[in-house]
């Protein structure tokens, strides 16, 4: 339906202008579909939550166990053992023959040439090691401990004295001092031989440690394997590039000797305890003789007597010699322990030749000591 408007009428009583035209448009529409009456919406619901059962516990037999967590540090490899060759030629069918050293001694063993076999140092007779352990020559192991700072006689013999000097820690548990030997003085003929371990607050292999004097003079080795010094009848041998040293005077001894300190594992195990300042170093010692008497003495020098009997109480777990105070010296050269023999080189194998007789000159000519002029 539509509705012109031209001029003023009246509709509906409103009068409108007629100078504007107004059109208006109706449009008749059909009417819009009624529309639906909307239900309030409909909430959606969680479903009921399933009620969750407690886990079924699983016996702790079957239960495979959690791996551990991976490790922060890792142990060193162990070292690999030395190798050594017999070097005696005097034993053809061992000769130059090389072995490994067993594994209680990956370090420190030597070849027999006899049995051709690698044997640790320290499970021979005549060795000193560790705190101090002694194997005599019987083949019985004991223990002298002795006192920190103080010196024992070892071995004391017609022509060889030996003390070794003591140091260690005190054990507050323990009636007694922890020990090792750090250094021996050696006397034969005339001469006095010292070794010894410097002391040290930290260890290094690759540092050598070992001092060597020969009647009071320094003795310096090349740090190289096999380097030598001799003199007269004595020999000095490195066996290793430091700390590791042969001594041999001929027909009367020979003497391993090595310097090893006291490790932290060793410190845990045997109950030491700390040592910030002092590795406490000291000597592995293996002894051999070749002309002892029959009247030997000291600590290690009594086991060589034909009738020594063992004075240690064996089938213990430390069977300990005592008699400290009859071993005991005033320093490393003394021989004034109470079971002291020696006498020096005027009783050489029980021989009155060096005694010091006076030297003379004839009118024959004849001249020399021992010489007797007759009128």
């Amino acid at each position: 339906m539509f509705l012109s408007i031209n001029s003023m009428k009246q509709v509906g009583g409103l009068q409108w202008p007629c100078s504007r035209l107004t059109e208006f448009k109706f449009v008749h529409e059909s009417p819009p579909p009624p529309t639906p009456t909307e239900s309030p919406p409909t909430q959606s619901r969680p479903p009921p939550p399933t009620p969750s059962l407690p886990p079924r516990a699983t016996p702790s037999l079957t239960t495979p166990p959690s791996p551990p967590p991976p490790p922060t540090w890792y142990p060193s490899p162990p070292s690999k053992p030395k190798k050594l060759k017999c070097k005696n030629k005097n034993y053809p069918k061992c000769y130059t023959s090389e072995h490994a050293c067993p594994a209680s001694c990956p370090g420190q063993c030597e070849v027999d040439c006899v049995s051709c076999k690698p044997v640790c140092k320290c499970d021979m007779p005549g060795a000193v090691c560790q705190d101090p352990r002694f194997i005599g020559a019987d083949g019985i192991t004991f223990y002298f401990h002795g006192k920190k700072d103080k010196d024992f006689c070892l071995v004391s013999d017609n022509n060889l004295h030996i003390n070794g000097h003591f140091i260690g820690k005190r054990n507050k548990n323990m009636g007694r001092d922890f020990t090792w030997v750090q250094s021996i003085g050696v006397l034969f003929d005339n001469h006095k031989l010292q070794i010894s371990a410097q002391k040290t607050s930290s260890w290094d292999d690759a540092i050598d440690r070992i001092s060597l004097t020969y009647d009071g003079k320094s003795i310096i080795l090349p740090e190289t394997e096999g380097a030598k010094w001799e003199y007269s009848r004595t020999s000095i041998t490195r066996t290793q590039d430091t700390n590791d040293v042969v001594v041999e005077v001929k027909n009367l001894f020979k003497i391993t000797a090595k310097v090893v300190p006291i490790t932290k594992e060793e410190s845990r195990v045997h109950n030491y305890g700390t040592f910030s300042e002092d590795c406490f170093a000291h000597l592995d010692l293996k002894f051999k003789f070749f002309s002892l008497s029959n009247e030997v003495d000291g600590v290690l020098g009594q086991t060589y007597r034909n009738d020594y009997v063992s004075k240690v109480k064996m089938g213990v777990l430390m069977p300990v010699m005592g008699g400290d105070s009859k071993f005991m010296s005033t320093n490393s050269f003394a021989i004034d322990c109470f079971v002291a023999k020696f006498k020096g080189s005027a009783h050489v194998a029980g021989s009155s030749l060096s005694l010091g007789l006076p030297s003379l000159m004839c009118q024959s000519g004849l001249n020399g000591q021992g010489v007797i002029c007759k009128r």
